[in-house]
């Protein structure tokens, strides 16, 4: 996935601070920055290439690690929810056990989604910290100079 936008601030060797619009296929992956009225958000980037505040610049992301981070964000925490509730339902009908098993396998599942949620929230300095799932600058369209903001 490639888009565009303006380095807003550098932050450090190799990591700058880009403003852009949200694509489509953006979510609340965490790599951003953002309010839910907003069309504009702010991602860092690798920077390796060395572009500088003001500059407009191509960055890319790999779809494989796009859908890696959405897979992680959405469909852990909903196997969580489906698995804890399934599972306990089962065991307490496989026990006989006649009253509220409904009740009981939803709030096991809803714990064991928040589980999975916590464990995400945990790792989520590793992910962040990680450049597998950063956008890569790929090449600067524009310079500071040429325009302005």
């Amino acid at each position: 996935m490639e888009q565009q936008g303006y380095i807003i601030e550098i932050l450090d060797k190799n990591t700058a601070k880009l403003k852009m619009q949200r694509h489509s296929a953006c979510a609340a992956c965490g790599k951003c920055v953002t309010s839910s009225e907003s069309k504009d958000i702010v991602v860092e980037v690798d920077n390796n290439i060395g572009a500088k505040v003001g500059d407009r610049v191509k960055v890319n992301m790999d779809g494989v690690n796009v859908l890696k981070a959405a897979f992680l964000v959405y469909l852990t925490p909903l196997a969580g929810l489906l698995i804890g509730t399934i599972a306990t339902y089962f065991i307490l009908n496989s026990i006989s056990m006649t009253s509220s098993i409904e009740v009981i396998s939803f709030i096991v599942g809803i714990t064991t989604m928040m589980i999975v949620f916590f464990i995400l929230k945990k790792r989520d300095k590793k992910f962040r910290e990680g450049r597998e799932y950063i956008p890569i600058i790929t090449d600067i369209v524009s310079s500071g100079k040429d325009i302005s903001l």
